[in-house]
């Protein structure tokens, strides 16, 4: 295998394996309390799995993330980075976000 291909290789490994890590979970309550889900992946939705309007705090672990008061990624949008958000109401957002995605390279409101 040559370095040109090999070099590809790892990249898109690498590539894969960081998409693979990005995560963010949302509890119900403050603290980490409560019902809570974790995605991968963009939701434009969280009325199918009844998390709409009650998220009051959030884990990011990898990758940044939209997140957004209203279904398919409209109203207030906010940026999530890696870390821990005890409480949305720090932020005004207690029970507010309605959908999330991976956030872009141009972040808030790019397309990915």
């Amino acid at each position: 295998m040559n370095k040109a291909w090999a070099g590809a290789v790892a990249f898109a490994a690498m590539s894969l394996a960081g998409a693979a890590a990005a995560q963010i979970t949302f509890y119900e309550d403050p603290g980490y309390r409560g019902r809570s889900f974790t995605t991968n992946r963009a939701m434009r939705s969280f009325d199918r799995i009844g998390f709409n309007d009650k998220v009051s705090s959030v884990i990011v672990r990898g990758g940044r993330w939209e997140a957004c008061e209203d279904p398919q990624f409209n109203g207030r949008c906010i940026l999530l980075r890696p870390g821990r958000y005890p409480s949305m109401s720090a932020l005004g957002l207690n029970d507010k976000f309605s959908s999330v995605r991976p956030a872009g390279r141009g972040g808030p409101g790019h397309r990915p």
